[in-house]
């Protein structure tokens, strides 16, 4: 590959997902993340709300969430004007979660608020589009563009199917099925990676390395390869991104397995940067 081609290529994928985070629907408009108890729970900008919204974004309360029997039910108060769908919510409705990735997004100025269920939690997940973490978001930084760690991997499909543990950064185990493992040489060393299988034919990839904690995230980055040709597939760890949880405490993200702790340093892809550190 043309060299200068190939770093103006890495240069607008960097360039694409800095876009994406800074999207009126991006991971920086997270505001807040509220487990609910069963029965009812407040929801408002009181403080001493179970769903506290942000200061000033909203009334101080602005109705109820009923959580029963894992279901979720929202009764907004008289003359709160709550939108689902563009429609105004005048009476209790059922939230759906976002289990089959569509939950009902009830809206209100600038917030929207959805349920989430991780594991036996429910929670209710806020977004608000002025959020001061996304105004002030001084970008994403990256490592050196370095084409060595762009690498070819052979492509081993487990059969059966391999069932591993990935954790997630709530402190849950979830038991997942992996279909591939991603064999490649990287600073004359052998490597290996389990991956999930994309619908595009891609591979999906939770990976740690020794530069984690050390100008990478701490906790491990994500990873898309190229896609593959035959029984190969090239991984680009330029690519490499940090997971949602490095840009906000609201993200309830998952974390490379074991397997794939990387006994090498990945100086490639996405570096990590507190958010309140200067640019």
């Amino acid at each position: 590959m043309n060299t200068q081609r190939y770093f103006e290529e890495i240069e607008a994928y960097q360039k694409t997902l800095d876009q994406q985070l800074r999207a009126p629907d991006g991971w920086l408009t997270l505001a807040g993340l509220h487990w609910l108890q069963p029965g009812i729970n407040s929801i408002g900008a009181d403080t001493s709300s179970d769903v506290c919204l942000p200061p000033y974004s909203a009334p101080q309360h602005i109705g109820n969430l009923t959580l029963s029997d894992g279901k979720v039910v929202f009764q907004p108060d008289h003359g709160i004007e709550t939108r689902i769908d563009g429609g105004i919510v005048s009476q209790k409705v059922e939230l759906e979660p976002d289990i089959n990735r569509n939950p009902t997004q009830v809206t209100l100025g600038d917030l929207t608020f959805f349920v989430i269920v991780r594991g036996e939690r429910v929670g209710i997940r806020v977004k608000q589009v002025s959020h001061p973490r996304r105004i002030n978001f001084p970008g994403r930084v990256w490592w050196p563009i370095d084409e060595q760690f762009r690498v070819q991997a052979r492509v081993e499909m487990y059969k059966p199917q391999k069932m591993v543990i990935i954790p997630d950064i709530l402190g849950d185990e979830n038991e997942t099925g992996i279909d591939y493992a991603l064999k490649f040489i990287l600073d004359g060393h052998k490597h290996s990676l389990d991956a999930f299988g994309m619908p595009n034919g891609q591979y999906y990839i939770l990976f740690h390395d020794l530069s984690c904690g050390k100008g990478s995230y701490p906790a491990g980055r994500f990873l898309v390869t190229e896609t593959p040709e035959d029984e190969t597939v090239v991984i680009d760890f330029n690519k490499a991104y940090n997971p949602p949880c490095a840009f906000t405490p609201f993200a309830t993200c998952p974390l490379p397995p074991q397997q794939n702790y990387l006994k090498t340093q990945i100086k490639a892809g996405e570096r990590y940067r507190q958010m309140d550190e200067p640019k």
